[in-house]
């Protein structure tokens, strides 16, 4: 059995400039030697074409941002969808209200407590039926 850390020697023709850029990004990057950064600049490009290892392109700082961007976004609709359950339970209060007309501030805002108070306890989960009973 082979070990898969063996390395072996073959010939690479590269352009000067190519040479040059290797050179230069070793440098700046640290790396030991030129082979050492041709060889991780492979598995690199090799692992981004196989998508094996998207750990490497996607990090976890990146994962984390991204988590929390989508977390805001839902928190932002769940408010807005509450908000729109509330406004659609008073409207639906007033639409079946035999009285008709009138309304004045503090109705209203009996109202909002009313209908704020049936969404959170029922989850919105309100239906005109139950408005009959």
């Amino acid at each position: 059995m082979k070990n898969q850390n063996q390395k072996s020697a073959k010939g690479v023709m590269l352009t000067e400039s190519q040479w040059e850029r290797c050179d230069r990004l070793a440098n700046e990057l640290g790396c030991r030697s030129r082979n050492a950064f041709i060889r991780d600049a492979i598995d690199f490009y090799c692992s981004w074409i196989e998508k094996e290892q998207t750990e490497r392109f996607l990090t976890p700082a990146l994962e984390s941002v991204i988590s929390a961007k989508i977390r805001d976004s839902e928190e932002r609709i769940n408010r807005n969808l509450f908000k729109i359950a509330v406004d659609l339970s008073i409207l639906a209060k007033i639409v079946l209200d035999e009285d008709g007309g009138g309304y004045d501030e503090d109705y209203l805002a009996e109202l909002r407590r009313d209908s704020i108070r049936e969404v959170s306890e029922t989850n919105g989960a309100i239906r005109m039926e139950q408005r009959f009973k």
